[in-house]
């Protein structure tokens, strides 16, 4: 017998849920948002540690974190891909499984899909977006009932489906929630989620709240990437009374940088400089871009329109990527890229930087800007502490143009920088159950 696959079960059931909901006219009416809003008031608090979770979903990874017990040492973070794939069969793959998917059916799969959220791309105010989404994104973002849809292809029969964004966060937060399950051995019952501090209003938070409601979890709250960020360094225990801080998230593919400052126990946002389309991902397409001309130049092979072997090219420029985050040299190696061709090349640091030295300003151009909408030299302030989040923050060079940036003041990175998010949102967690048990 068959084995049944939960994530589609759960998938079809919402599907399901929406349209006999959009048919009696509930969904996204003011009643649905009464019903959304007492949805957002349920305390995760009220559950034990060990039946909560924090879920931080990002462009190209998405963490679940969570405590065994109320023991800090117990505590766990596990991260998969955020890709999720349509199989020939109708079933929704996530995580490694999507990944693999997509490098042999590269239609068949999307990912960062989180800068999609509270999207209505058939607002006049919103095309500009659209046309930015439609150029830096490898899938076509569609408009479909007033919401983002995204659309695969099929492999089989070629065939394009559209999938909502909700749909795809659904996906995503059931692996996660059945993860942690599997880890800890026992059902969570409830999730604390992140969102990037632009994701501000009711139309963004929509599409996490919905998905994470409807993949089982009994309570939702939301909390914002910059909060959790200085939550996770304990920055509230060594800042002075209005003391500043400065939170830079370069993730896969969006980017935001934050200044806050800390008044009354509370982090209030001076200013912020916000890029949906910038991160990690541009480092390793200007990466490829000198591969494909080297290719051209060496081999005499053109592998600009050759989505196959562009795939698995992408997949060895990011890896070089990481190498060279901990070494000078990396080596570029791609089995049969095309017929004839088993592609081994180096990359140095040095050309990695040289390749992308614009994009580096760029971050620098990020922060300036958050900096400069605070207004923190206007009133003779300073900056206090500052912290690095995300993947892309492991290069070398973004590291040391931040710290130059602030005049070589020493910057968080204690913590993984794709973890931080989410065990700050941990913390938050077991700090807000231990204040209702007393």
């Amino acid at each position: 017998m068959a084995r049944t696959d939960p994530i589609a079960v759960a998938i079809r059931a919402f599907v399901w849920l929406l349209v006999a909901v959009a048919a009696s006219g509930l969904l996204f009416s003011t009643k649905a948002s009464a019903l959304l809003d007492n949805g957002r008031r349920l305390d995760p608090s009220a559950f034990s540690p060990g039946r909560v979770v924090a879920i931080d979903l990002g462009n190209t990874n998405s963490c679940v974190a969570g405590y065994a017990s109320g023991d800090a040492d117990a505590m766990f973070c596990i991260c998969i891909p955020s890709w999720v794939a349509l199989s020939d069969d109708g079933t929704l793959l996530v995580g490694e499984d999507a990944k693999n998917y997509a490098a042999v059916h590269p239609g068949a799969a999307v990912y960062g899909f989180k800068r999609l959220f509270g999207k209505r791309l058939n607002y006049a105010f919103e095309r500009e977006f659209a046309r930015r989404a439609s150029e830096n994104l490898p899938y076509k973002v569609l408009e479909k009932d007033g919401r983002s849809h995204v659309q695969v292809k099929t492999h089989d029969d070629g065939a394009a489906k559209q999938l909502g964004v909700e749909q795809l966060t659904l996906a995503v937060f059931a692996k996660l929630k059945e993860t942690a399950e599997v880890r800890l051995g026992h059902t969570v019952h409830a999730a604390v989620v992140t969102l990037p501090q632009d994701c501000h209003n009711d139309a963004c938070q929509d599409a996490p709240l919905f998905a994470a409601t409807f993949a089982g979890f009994d309570a939702v709250r939301v909390l914002h990437e910059p909060v959790t960020a200085a939550v996770a360094y304990g920055l509230s225990g060594k800042l002075r009374e209005e003391g500043n801080v400065v939170v830079l998230h370069l993730g896969g593919g969006t980017a935001e940088a934050t200044v806050m400052t800390f008044v009354d126990g509370v982090y209030e946002v001076l200013g912020q400089n916000y890029d949906p389309f910038f991160g990690g991902e541009d480092f390793d397409r200007r990466t490829v871009e000198h591969f494909v001309q080297l290719i051209k130049d060496k081999y005499g092979k053109d592998v600009s329109n050759d989505s196959a072997a562009l795939q698995k090219l992408r997949s060895a420029c990011e890896h070089a990527k990481k190498t060279l985050s901990h070494r000078d040299r990396a080596e570029v190696h791609v089995d049969s890229l095309v017929e004839g061709l088993n592609l081994s090349e180096s990359l140095t640091r040095a050309k990695f930087e040289e390749l992308n030295r614009d994009l580096f300003l760029r971050v620098v151009e990020m922060v300036d800007t958050a900096v400069s909408r605070a207004e923190i030299a206007k009133y003779g302030d300073v900056i206090d502490e500052v912290v690095l989040v995300g993947g892309s923050t492991v290069i070398p060079k973004v590291r040391e143009l931040v710290k130059g940036y602030f005049a070589g003041k020493e910057i968080h990175t204690r913590l993984k920088p794709d973890e931080v998010v989410t065990v700050g949102a941990v913390l938050y967690i077991k700090q807000s159950c231990s204040r209702r048990q007393r």
